[in-house]
């Protein structure tokens, strides 16, 4: 599986002949929003106008945007209430707001999208329990912060953990860098383009952080 980084919480996956994009941002995030063919899209916040912008994509792609399990193209889905007893039958969509697993290639992925709480409850952290790679924002402001993201990254210890929603030149809105959420984490860290990941190729016990660089 290939996991490429846009910047905010959008990724873009490609797993055998299935791209999966998520939190596709729009044009008032600063740069260019991404585009390209898609088989199917996630929106962890499906109230945020920034984080749904389905325009670029062709491919007609499968929308995924609230709580619940999906089987799509043999990639599963589980969607996570992010903001369990808020806004319950309202029709604000903060109540369709969510966290998600992806389970593909025998990986499971944990997906915090753009998480609008400052810690997880203990029944969000029990549905994560068990995933391979941690996907998370550490940048604060409306969203998990350096030193709870830390905290949740030590409860779950997946093997791989990818830091977004953070501060990077060319974006709008204020969020704060990455230096903190890495002090906090103990480590430097490996700077890369993309991530190419396998099932097995598991070697260190400690958790390996991986900073990926906004692709363009």
């Amino acid at each position: 599986m290939h996991i490429i980084w846009y910047g905010l919480s959008c990724f873009k996956f490609i797993s055998r002949d299935v791209t999966i994009f998520t939190d596709p941002f729009s044009k008032a995030a600063g740069p260019t929003p991404p585009r390209g063919a898609a088989q199917i899209v996630l929106s962890s916040s499906p109230d945020q106008e920034l984080y749904n912008n389905f325009s670029g994509f062709t491919g007609d792609p499968f929308i995924i945007d609230s709580p619940g399990e999906y089987d799509v193209k043999g990639v599963f889905f589980r969607g996570i209430p992010a903001t369990p007893g808020k806004e319950a039958g309202r029709t604000s969509g903060l109540d369709r707001r969510a966290l998600y697993t992806i389970v593909t290639e025998g990986l499971q992925v944990g997906f915090l999208g753009a998480y609008p709480e400052k810690m997880l409850t203990e029944e969000q952290l029990e549905e994560l329990e068990g995933v391979d790679i941690l996907i998370i924002p550490v940048g604060g402001q409306t969203t998990l912060g350096a030193e709870a993201s830390v905290k949740i990254v030590n409860q779950i210890e997946p093997k791989i953990v990818i830091p977004m929603h953070y501060k990077i030149p060319g974006f709008s809105g204020k969020l704060e860098p990455i230096d903190r959420f890495i002090k906090e984490l103990g480590g430097k860290g490996e700077e890369l383009d993309k991530l190419l990941v396998k099932k097995g190729e598991w070697e260190e016990e400690k958790t390996r952080l991986v900073i990926l660089s906004p692709a363009r």
